[in-house]
């Protein structure tokens, strides 16, 4: 008898030995954990590491050396397996949280691009090889690069390549390529096209200037087939004619290529004290953050961590603003065009052309699409929105198989948030209201986010935040804001403001024709650019004065030209330029904003002006372009 409980007593004895070796393991991990994620503040640190490691020897010491009876060894032993397994989960998830903060601030690098050739479906193409003796069409102007790889890829494909050609003994292409080459290094101004590059190809390529003439010549079959880049492929879908696209198309042929991001960050020194802007874009696409599509949202975030004030500045998505992006980016530098075209050439050529429009210097930039919204929305369980009295919406046209929203607050799940967020139709101020409610998601789900009942969710908003969005903010910097979360709790004032325009046709340089846009009321900059220098400077962006808006008549800048110094309260006003793209179609409406530099669209200026409507805009000032020849620069 005396040896059997012996033997249970050593049995035992190995058992909680086996169990303490875990638990140190299992301390180990979850300790080291805490260090290398580096997000609670000193004042917690200390703390918590030394309350696991006390509770962790307590639970070996009753395991090992003071339970003698058969409970006490029970209790004790469950003690020490709960743990074990809490440390173990608290590890895990330390370490998903690592990992979710590596994958949103450390990409490889590049961009994905795709090119597509696209025919109608109506034709009999299956495949690239069916479009030998065929015509294909491709954009002059814009997007170079993306139809360049696709014919070099086309080449390989097809048999073309100079290895391929040269092992069937086809050499005087290439010789013939060399003395091109030769003939451009002696002149330098004539540069090959791809007809030239290219012209071994067994099909005759033809150059369109606009996606929808290339679209059109689709459609009227002037060409078998057309190359564009899937990036444009929403900015042809808007159009009228061309809303079924998709439908009335079929892909036949693909080329993915990749090009580098460039976007570096304008570190500050302290992002705990001091403050920095971000921008926020929202590309109009599902699935891969990393696809490059037409930016939805265009926000700038200040945040002033001294004084607790968060102020979200909006630009519409059809904003009319001059091109700004590096030479890597491949936008139309210097061109007019919709801000939500530039996300198209990648979220640096938006926050250069941000910079440039409101003359300020943003920090930061934060990347996420529709999949993000809706992800992070119902990995937190929801977000609550107030929705003020007339604003109530019955069905949401992004989707209209959701319910819409009430006056009043409302429990709203991923795809209604999503919804709302892109709701522009249902409301009279359109896009303005849009923005507005951009705002209000955003402020809902930081609000949710950092509330104590998001511990319940914590697995599931990790997963959600892993590859929801791209930001090049540092692993560093965002454990940094973290611990000053942790440490101050502090209760942040949201302020909001946006842009204003006037709504009007103009020319867009990615589309290569006249679109819908909204023309930026310059005093609306002014204003947002001070208020932005407001919080920055320590104060509420409520400090600027806005009343002036009523009492003075909008500045509308159709140029581009825009001066970041001009204090339009006094009435400053913008200065045509010298050098003016004017489509051959524009009346002489704009001959009046010659003569007064502010122009109101809604003015009927034949008849208010009967006398000066027929003068002519200076000869000077106007370069009258030839559409199919001249680039568009600088309107």
């Amino acid at each position: 008898m005396r040896k059997v409980k012996e033997k249970k007593s050593r049995g035992f004895q190995i058992f909680g030995i086996i169990l303490s070796v875990l638990l140190v393991v299992a301390l180990g991990f979850t300790v080291f954990e805490i260090f290398t994620l580096n997000v609670l503040p000193t004042n917690l640190l200390v703390p918590v590491v030394l309350i696991l490691v006390i509770l962790s020897l307590i639970a070996i010491l009753l395991v090992n050396f003071v339970s003698r009876k058969l409970a006490g060894k029970i209790f004790s032993s469950l003690l020490a397996l709960v743990m074990t397994g809490v440390l173990g989960w608290g590890s895990y998830y330390l370490y998903t949280t690592g990992n979710m903060l590596s994958n949103i601030t450390t990409h490889d690098g590049e961009t994905k691009n795709t090119v597509s050739v696209i025919t109608l479906k109506s034709a009999s193409y299956e495949s690239l090889e069916d479009l030998e003796d065929a015509k294909i069409g491709y954009l002059k102007k814009i997007d170079n690069y993306g139809t360049e790889q696709f014919l070099k890829d086309a080449s390989k494909e097809l048999g073309y390549d100079k290895t391929s050609m040269l092992d069937f003994g086809v050499q005087n292409v290439y010789a013939q390529e060399s003395e091109s080459s030769q003939d451009a290094q002696e002149n330098k101004e004539e540069k090959p096209t791809f007809e030239d590059d290219y012209a071994y190809l067994p099909f005759t390529q033809k150059d369109y200037p606009s996606i929808q003439a290339l679209a059109k010549a689709l459609y009227d079959k002037d060409v078998d087939a057309i190359v564009i880049n899937e990036t444009y492929r929403a900015n042809l879908e808007e159009l009228e004619d061309y809303i079924d696209f998709a439908s009335e198309t079929n892909v036949v042929y693909q080329t993915v290529y990749y090009t580098d991001k460039e976007n570096e960050a304008l570190v500050v020194s302290d992002i705990t004290s001091e403050p920095f802007n971000i921008f926020i874009s929202g590309n109009d696409t599902y699935g891969d953050v990393g696809e490059l599509s037409r930016s939805d949202v265009n926000m700038i975030v200040t945040v002033n961590p001294s004084t607790s004030t968060v102020l979200l500045t909006s630009i519409p998505r059809d904003t009319y603003v001059e091109s700004a992006c590096d030479a890597a980016d491949g936008c139309q530098q210097g061109a007019m065009d919709k801000i939500t075209h530039l996300g198209i050439h990648g979220v640096n050529a938006s926050k250069m052309t941000a910079e440039n429009f409101l003359g300020i210097e943003i920090n930061y930039t934060f990347r996420v699409n529709f999949s993000s919204v809706m992800d992070i929305v119902d990995a937190l369980g929801g977000i609550d929105i107030f929705v003020e009295e007339g604003m109530a919406v019955d069905s949401f046209y992004a989707d209209n198989t959701l319910e819409g929203v009430q006056e009043g607050w409302n429990h709203l799940d991923g795809k209604r948030a999503l919804s709302f967020a892109r709701e522009r139709y249902a409301y009279q101020d359109g896009d303005n209201q849009r923005v507005k409610n951009q705002q209000k998601v955003l402020q809902a789900i930081f609000a949710k986010a950092t509330s104590p009942d998001i511990i319940v969710k914590y697995a599931s908003l990790m997963e959600a935040f892993s590859g929801a969005f791209e930001t090049n903010m540092s692993t560093s910097e965002i454990t940094s804001l973290i611990q000053y979360q942790l440490q101050s709790d502090p209760s942040w004032t949201f302020e909001s403001y946006q842009v204003a325009g006037a709504g009007d046709m103009m020319y867009c340089a990615e589309a290569g024709q006249e679109l819908s846009v909204t023309v930026p009321d310059m005093r609306t900059v002014q204003v947002a650019r001070e208020k932005i220098q407001a919080v920055m400077d320590g104060e509420s962006s409520d400090s600027i004065d806005t009343e002036w808006l009523d009492t003075t008549s909008p500045v509308y800048n159709y140029w581009g030209n825009y001066d970041p110094t001009a204090d339009y309260k006094n009435g400053d006003t913008i200065e045509a330029p010298q050098d003016v793209y004017v489509p051959s179609d524009t009346t002489n409406e704009y001959s009046e904003y010659y003569d007064t530099q502010t122009y109101v669209p809604e003015t009927d200026y034949q008849e208010t002006y009967p006398n000066e409507y027929d003068q002519s805009i200076p000869e000077q000032n106007v370069q009258q372009p030839v559409i199919e020849e001249t680039p568009v620069t600088g309107y």
